[in-house]
């Protein structure tokens, strides 16, 4: 397996900080983009064995970190749900134009989320796969909604989450426009496996249910057992990587 480490034009004119997985020996037989949850970055332990496996089955996979996180430049205050949107659209013209268009397009936590809006604007994307998503885009916004009043009053406001501090502004808050049902997922036409524990706990397999229920067709729900939120068990985060590599195969030749 092979990595190479690259520096992408973002959304918001930043450069994003990626590392793309291939096959040792063999051409890919199908590209990948793999975003991220909330704040986390793509160096998460779970992610690398994610898309090392998934190499190793000939897909070759580009992970990235969002604006204002991890290696990427930017101001995390600057962003939210919908800039993380186009960041993936940005990353996948990128691809486009530099190695493969993807056909594959997986997300994690509200990376899932994100990438599922975003599919609508990759024509490429041919199939997606979503891990422990948050079915609501305004999920985390919810989570937080009291710091609004001081985000009215001061401009930003400091949440707290993973033991790290993050500034958030008033654009963090857009993304309660989103409806919290699922049913932006309405026109969503791309196959879909949905994967979720039931034992997460951050989020509920409610999530996972509703996003199968809003889907479009063919869709697949397979529920995890003993599996923690972030796949911090490296059996766990394998697992997940054989399913996607298995039933990635009946979606693109």
């Amino acid at each position: 397996m092979k990595k190479i480490r690259l520096r992408i034009p973002g959304s918001l004119g930043y450069a994003l900080g990626a590392e793309l997985d291939l096959p040792q020996r063999n051409k890919p037989h199908a590209w990948a983009i793999f975003a991220h949850c909330f704040t986390c970055s793509r160096n998460l332990k779970a992610f690398h064995i994610i898309c090392e496996h998934l190499a190793q089955n000939g897909i070759a996979v580009l992970r990235f970190d969002f604006t204002g996180i991890g290696d990427s430049d930017g101001d995390f205050s600057q962003t939210n749900f919908a800039t993380d949107v186009d960041d993936i659209v940005a990353v996948s013209e990128y691809m486009a134009a530099n190695y493969s268009a993807p056909e594959l397009l997986i997300g994690h936590s509200m990376g899932g989320t994100a990438m599922l809006k975003a599919a609508e604007r990759i024509p490429s994307g041919q199939s997606a796969v979503t891990i422990a998503a948050p079915v609501d885009p305004g999920y985390v916004a919810r989570h937080y909604i009291s710091l609004r009043q001081k985000v009215s009053e001061t401009g930003s406001a400091r949440m707290t989450l993973g033991g790290n501090h993050f500034t958030v502004g008033e654009k963090f808050f857009q993304d309660l426009d989103y409806p919290d049902d699922g049913s932006y997922l309405d026109g969503f036409q791309k196959p879909l496996l949905i994967c979720h524990s039931l034992d997460d706990e951050i989020l509920d397999h409610s999530h996972a249910e509703k996003l199968h229920l809003h889907a479009g067709k063919p869709s697949s729900l397979v529920s995890l057992d003993n599996a923690d939120h972030l796949l911090t068990n490296k059996d766990d985060a394998a697992y997940v990587a054989d399913l996607i590599a298995g039933w990635a195969k009946r979606y693109i030749p």
